[in-house]
């Protein structure tokens, strides 16, 4: 259940904090300072990602991401090719429109419906569902640097959850 309840800044980086301390991970780690994510900004131009990709069935694996960030009017049209593990490369398209108050919408080609991104400072939480039925839950941390977001995604059905991705994205 969300909250309607206006949280200032400090708020919402402790909440993120206390959930990813709950949930037993440090991948993330929150920014200190004044930095505001921008994520059109960011993800305009080339950005490379590495991760790790840990899932309930089966050993973690590397994850690499190159992207490229186009304008498009209103918002960004982002390119991404990604290569799991062993896998076939793919790719995949985001589409991210600006609205009011750091509220993004958007597609990517890996959702079912639209994606909602909200920001507050240097945190990003993106919230979509997939054709297959998982939810997907991801929180974007810009760092100081202006050029570095960790990211961390939990993929989960009913509840559960079957994946988590640890990336650092870089500019």
């Amino acid at each position: 259940m969300r909250s309607s309840v206006t949280v200032d800044r400090r708020g919402i980086v402790a909440a993120v904090a206390a959930t990813f301390a709950l949930s037993g991970c440090s991948a993330i780690q929150l920014p200190s300072g004044t930095a505001t994510l921008d994520p059109i900004a960011f993800f305009t131009g080339k950005s490379s990602g590495r991760g790790s990709l840990d899932t309930l069935i089966a050993s973690p694996v590397d994850v690499t991401v190159e992207s490229v960030g186009t304008p498009v009017p209103g918002g960004l049209r982002l390119v991404q090719r990604i290569r799991e593990g062993s896998k076939r490369p793919r790719v995949r398209v985001w589409i991210i429109r600006k609205g009011e108050d750091g509220v993004y919408s958007g597609t990517l080609t890996d959702a079912k419906g639209e994606v909602w991104m909200r920001t507050q400072g240097p945190i990003a939480s993106i919230t979509y569902h997939t054709p297959s039925g998982l939810r997907i839950d991801q929180q974007l941390a810009l760092q100081q640097d202006g050029r570095t977001i960790l990211n961390r995604l939990e993929a989960r059905r009913f509840g559960i959850r079957l994946a988590v991705l640890n990336e650092t994205i870089r500019k």
